[in-house]
């Protein structure tokens, strides 16, 4: 039975005397396929490299900063970046950005289609790197075309031959090649790069600026500041300039390119290291043996073997053999993948820039309005962050079989005033999709008992009615910073805003936090019962007038005297000096002399001791119980004997 969508169309046909052939074929019509160049792919689809209706400055922004800072650590030179974002035409969205850096530079001849030639970099290599499809700049130069008719104006010094070049480009987005409208050698005094070498590049671009993508900006650049505290951000805006000093010289060693692990290996990847030794007649051990990590001369014969294959030149194998040798990578046991081609922060470096973390805010001067009552025009200035107590952790784990290191930072107490989460991969704040992100998820799941203090506790002194959530960490005055390092992050999406939780990754960053979780436990556990005895004090000094003013109405007695004498004698109660256990030696017994060991187990902690714990709950009942564990009572006796001395 036809259905009746088809038997419609029959009637029809029918009625209309037309045949059935002539019809589908006038239905069916001709597909006609059209190649599209890269350039115009990827502003068709901008989405992909993050350049979407707001965002579009952010991503300048950040592209800029990225391509500058590789630049400068590439060859271990301390980055100073200077970095100018202002308006041009207000009435057509025109902004100016300009960036200039003291990196090595890019030399002249390969500068046009380095700017503006897309899916042409120097960074389709196994290596850990800031950007992941070196697309940003030709994003900025192919936008710059669309949208507006002035040139991007590049100077570049490169540390090659050491002369400054000076171009002016545009780019043809039909067929993805550069436009050289203008290029010349500079004489040195014409030049606008100071140093050894550097580059800087002047971009004019159509966009909106709201007042929230300004404030990731912000952020951007001070976040930015905290991961690369050896280097010199200098920010300008129509609002502005602030400079971000440097707080140290140290900076990490360069990543290098990695072969890729034989775990890895794909048709593609196999096909690709061979054509790399089609000149030099090399047998297929030889590749393997070459083209991946921990694969030995023997190891690669053996592989070979086990897919019933000779021995011979690599371009003698077609695909159905080289498919074989994949299957077998696949099944076979390698060691574990090399970790120090990667660059993780470290936790020098880390320190350094969470015990001085940057934040750009805005202020409304009233000398700027000249007394007139006018609003004037805001201000941008940098406040300093300074905590009481940092924190740093990390672990080297293996995901998707990539070796990745994740690292973790507490900053607690001090300047901070309000929880904060800091997420970065490669060296790059990430500030967008938090919700999603594997870091929220670690937050959220790690709980607060690892400090040693209870929900209520928090809750009861820590109590702020500007959080946005009541999660009993996010009350606290906390900076939790998480850095991913590999050479392949797993992103959520191409916009490189929030992290996948692939493999085995939670449980390390889990383990990260709760390491650092107990390593701030004894301060916060110290500032609660401060609180505490300061809460108990005012409430003292609430009664004591009412006490005092009852007495000296039935006793002759000075009631300024009485209030001092009951004051003093409170203070002193709640320092524990009446009683004898002053808070300091209190202190050392609850934190310094703890029972209850702990151990690690994958990501989960296990307490031991439970007897001890039985014996102090009992204790605090006034009960009387021998233990169980000789060592536990040993250390037991040593408190309580300490206790008699006193």
């Amino acid at each position: 039975m036809k259905p009746k969508a088809t038997a419609e169309v029959v009637a029809t046909q029918k009625s209309q005397n037309v045949p059935l052939s002539q019809s589908q074929a006038v239905h069916r019509g001709k597909v006609k396929y059209e190649k599209k160049a890269e350039s115009e792919f990827f502003v068709d689809n901008s989405a992909l490299a993050g350049f979407t209706g707001e965002r579009i400055l952010y991503m300048a922004v950040r592209e800029l900063i990225e391509n500058s800072l590789d630049s400068c650590e590439s060859s271990h030179i301390l980055p100073r970046i200077s970095l100018s974002l202002k308006t041009l035409e207000a009435a057509n969205d025109l902004w100016m950005i300009t960036c200039e850096d003291n990196g090595i530079g890019i030399p002249a001849d390969k500068l046009p289609i380095a700017v503006c030639s897309f899916l042409t970099s120097g960074k389709y290599v196994e290596k850990q790197q800031r950007g992941l499809f070196g697309v940003g700049l030709k994003m900025i130069a192919a936008f710059s075309t669309k949208d507006t008719d002035h040139p991007l104006k590049v100077w570049s010094k490169s540390s090659e031959d050491g002369s400054e070049h000076y171009f002016e480009l545009r780019t043809d987005i039909s067929t993805n090649r550069p436009i050289v409208l203008i290029k010349k050698q500079l004489k040195e005094s014409e030049g606008k790069i100071s140093g050894e070498s550097g580059f800087r590049i002047e971009a004019i671009l159509r966009a909106r600026l709201s007042p929230i993508t300004k404030g990731k900006i912000y952020d951007y650049i001070s976040q930015t500041s905290v991961v690369n505290p050896y280097a010199v951000l200098e920010f300008e805006t129509d609002e502005g300039k602030v400079v971000f000093e440097r707080r140290t010289s140290v900076m990490s060693e360069p990543a290098k390119e990695v072969l890729p692990h034989p775990a890895d290996m794909d048709l593609k990847t196999l096909k690709k290291a061979i054509m790399n030794f089609m000149n030099q007649k090399t047998t297929l051990q030889g590749v393997l043996s070459e083209s991946f990590q921990k694969m030995s001369g023997e190891k690669a014969k053996e592989i070979i073997a086990n897919a019933g294959l000779e021995n011979k030149l690599a371009d003698k194998y077609n695909e159905h053999e080289l498919i074989k040798v994949v299957n077998i990578c696949k099944q076979t046991k390698f060691h574990m993948p090399n970790t120090d081609h990667l660059s993780p922060i470290g936790e020098e470096i880390l320190t350094a820039g969470m015990t001085s973390v940057y934040t750009i805010i805005t202020s409304r001067s009233e000398e700027a309005s000249g007394g007139n009552g006018e609003p004037s025009q805001p201000q941008i200035s940098v406040k300093v962050l300074k905590p009481s107590l940092t924190g740093y952790s990390s672990r080297t784990c293996v995901i998707n079989n990539r070796p990745t290191i994740v690292e973790c930072g507490i900053a607690y107490g001090g300047d901070i005033s309000s929880f904060k989460l800091y997420r970065f991969a490669n060296k790059i704040p990430l500030l967008y999709d938090e919700g999603s992100d594997v870091a929220r998820e670690v937050v959220s799941e790690v709980e607060i008992n690892k400090m040693g203090i209870s929900k209520k506790e928090v809750k009861e002194q820590f109590a702020n009615p500007d959080a946005k959530s009541d999660r009993a960490v996010e009350l606290l005055p906390l900076h939790i910073f998480f850095h991913i390092c590999s050479t392949k992050i797993p992103y959520k999406t191409a916009g490189k805003e929030s992290i996948a939780s692939e493999g085995e990754l939670k449980r390390y960053m889990k383990a990260c936090l709760s390491d650092l979780y107990r390593k701030v436990s004894a301060q916060i556990r110290k500032e609660l019962r401060m609180k505490e005895a300061q809460s108990r004090l005012n409430l003292y000094k609430y009664y004591i007038p009412l006490i005092v003013g009852a007495i000296s109405e039935s006793v002759s007695v000075d009631p300024k005297k009485l209030e001092e004498t009951f004051t003093e004698l409170a203070e002193k109660h709640v320092a524990g000096e009446i009683t004898g256990q002053p808070l300091k030696e209190k202190e050392d017994e609850i934190t310094g002399q703890r029972l209850e060991k702990e151990v690690e187990i994958d990501g989960e902690i296990i307490k031991r001791d439970k007897n001890q714990i039985a014996i102090n709950a009992a204790r605090r009942k006034g009960a009387k119980s021998k233990p169980k564990n000789k060592s536990v009572q040993t250390t037991l006796d040593a408190v309580m004997q300490k206790k008699k001395v006193k």
